[in-house]
């Protein structure tokens, strides 16, 4: 057999040739080009500089040992640490980073090429690589590159930078017949604070402070009680006034053993609206006016004037306006305005025909000091006219702009509210136990009629502009709070006597004194405001201009 050709991948069968009988397979041969010299090659050739003899022809592979462990270079994670890996300028193969989210290359870019990484940012120099400057450039786009991956995305401004910006008239208009896909209203149907129940303030119901008023007269229509806007209570108990500031609890007797007797005892108590003088009215009919602030030489060195008016007795209710003018009550129904800074002091009255038939019981001047509201006995209230207490030529005995007539009983006390302009409050007496509310802006026409004591009558109202409430007190002993609201509800209930109140006054901040039949005054904050919505000014001075010597 001669020799043939072998071809790679083929058996051959060899029976005839001598020393060759058999079954032969022929290697397919490589029919791919050599490989490129790696680079390991270069590095075994690069580690057998300067070995010794007898060392050649062995392959010593690089190793390191980390963890107790002898590790091939090529079994080893590649890492960036050159401590690790000797002569790590040679060794090491490329790092492919995992693109895990495009956003994430896209905000890294944006770093790169922003204000972080300018050419005044970076230091080039070779001398100082990693100066301090250029390591707190990185450092802090590092930060960023960490919030903007923490946020979820949501916005790659820079700390300090304004992302929401609320500007007027910059959104473009809808297209006309454009219907809105409203996922939010503020329409009470599905508003979904309207559901959210708003906290209730807390009232305190006990006594701030309580003191003893031996010798206070047991009449409910007369005023015994008045707080001053400079803070100083005045107490009428018999024929003696009593001075107390609720500030330094400094009690003063006025006249100190020395008050008139010829006058009988005082019925009323009244403060001028600067808080300057006092005025006293007494059962004789008599009215005195007082400066506090006067020193105390002689017997009745304080007492400015006397007003009389003739066949006038008892006068049981004063009020005061800003020009000086004092109006007073007397028991016959009569109404006299008094203009303290003249001689002939009688500038008007009201009364007569057109005028109460019996005692007054209550007067007040509205804050615009254009009307004045009388209560009585009589079973009826009135609205005058503030312009007749002029006295240049105005009738006398004018008739009033309004009368109210529908109270079951004696009229004991009448109010005008200081937060809502042109609203009455007259509250009846026994056998009514009502408080009715009026607008005088549209013809006295009736409000609401609250059912506020079934066992006696109310004696006093106060009305609070803070928290546009009404508080009334009445013969049971009860303090009722009133919210000025569609329905007027009763917000609070507090017991406060075991005994009819016979007097209800106002301080000019958060505070209330009553005076009771037990012969007791007691001070009650149910008005206090927070601190932090507080309209009042706490601040102001309240003993200025009024030193009582």
């Amino acid at each position: 057999m001669s020799l043939l050709p072998f071809f790679p991948g083929f058996l051959y069968v060899c029976p005839n040739l001598p020393g060759l009988c058999g079954v032969y397979w022929c290697k397919p041969a490589r029919l791919t080009p050599p490989e490129t010299p790696r680079r390991s090659y270069r590095v075994r050739k690069m580690n057998n500089r300067g070995r010794t003899p007898g060392s050649a022809g062995r392959t010593v592979r690089p190793s390191v040992q980390q963890n107790g462990l002898t590790m091939r270079k090529r079994d080893m994670t590649p890492t960036r640490n050159t401590n690790l890996v000797p002569n790590a300028s040679f060794i090491g193969d490329r790092f492919l980073g995992v693109r895990l989210d495009q956003d994430e290359l896209d905000h890294a870019n944006h770093l790169m090429t922003s204000k972080l990484y300018n050419k005044e940012n970076l230091n080039n120099s070779i001398s100082e690589p990693n100066s301090p400057e250029k390591k707190n450039v990185e450092s802090e786009a590092l930060k960023q590159m960490m919030r903007h991956k923490s946020a979820g995305a949501l916005t790659d401004a820079d700390d300090g930078d304004r992302i929401l910006c609320y500007k007027k008239n910059l959104a473009p208009p809808p297209a006309i017949g454009y219907i809105n896909q409203v996922l939010y209203s503020t329409n009470s149907v599905i508003n979904p604070a309207s559901s959210v129940k708003k906290s209730t303030r807390h009232v305190k119901e006990t006594a701030s402070k309580v003191l003893d008023g031996p010798g206070l007269t047991k009449d409910l229509y007369s005023r015994h009680l008045d707080w001053g806007c400079h803070n100083w209570v005045a107490v009428a108990l018999g024929h003696e006034l009593y001075l107390w500031n609720t500030e330094t609890c400094v009690i003063k007797n006025f006249f100190e053993d020395n008050a008139p007797t010829s006058e009988g005892m005082i019925t009323s108590v009244r403060w001028s609206q600067e808080g300057r003088y006092i005025s006293l009215g007494y059962a004789s009919g008599a009215v005195k006016i007082y400066d506090p602030n006067r020193p105390k030489t002689t017997e009745y060195v304080r007492e400015l004037r006397t007003l009389r008016v003739g066949g006038a007795s008892r006068c049981a209710s004063i009020a005061w306006k800003k020009q000086g003018v004092m109006t007073c009550g007397y028991k016959s129904g009569d109404i006299v305005n008094h203009d303290v800074r003249v001689a002939q002091h009688v500038v008007s009255s009201w009364g007569g025909d057109n005028g109460h038939s019996r005692d007054i019981t209550a007067l007040e001047w509205s804050s615009d000091e254009n009307m004045c509201v009388s209560a009585s006995s009589d079973r009826t209230a009135k609205v005058w006219d503030g312009r007749h207490t002029r006295g240049d030529g105005v009738v006398q005995d004018p008739e009033p702009l309004f009368t109210i007539d529908e109270h079951t009983g004696q009229v004991r006390t009448a109010q005008f509210c200081s937060f809502r302009d042109g609203i009455l409050a007259t509250a009846g007496g026994i056998n009514d136990g009502t408080v009715r509310l009026w607008d005088v802006k549209r013809q006295c026409q009736k409000i609401r009629e609250l059912n506020v004591c079934e066992t006696g009558g109310v004696g006093g109202i106060v009305f609070n502009r803070p928290y546009s409430e009404m508080l009334t007190a009445s013969d049971d002993g009860f303090l009722r709070i009133f919210r000025f609201n569609a329905n007027y509800k009763l917000s609070h209930e507090i017991q406060a006597s075991n005994e009819p109140i016979m007097d209800l006054v106002g301080s000019p901040y958060d505070e209330v004194l009553i005076g009771d039949m037990e012969e007791t005054l007691k001070v009650f904050q149910l008005f206090t405001v927070d601190k932090s919505t507080n309209i009042l000014d706490r601040t102001a001075p309240k003993n200025v201009g009024l030193n009582v010597r």
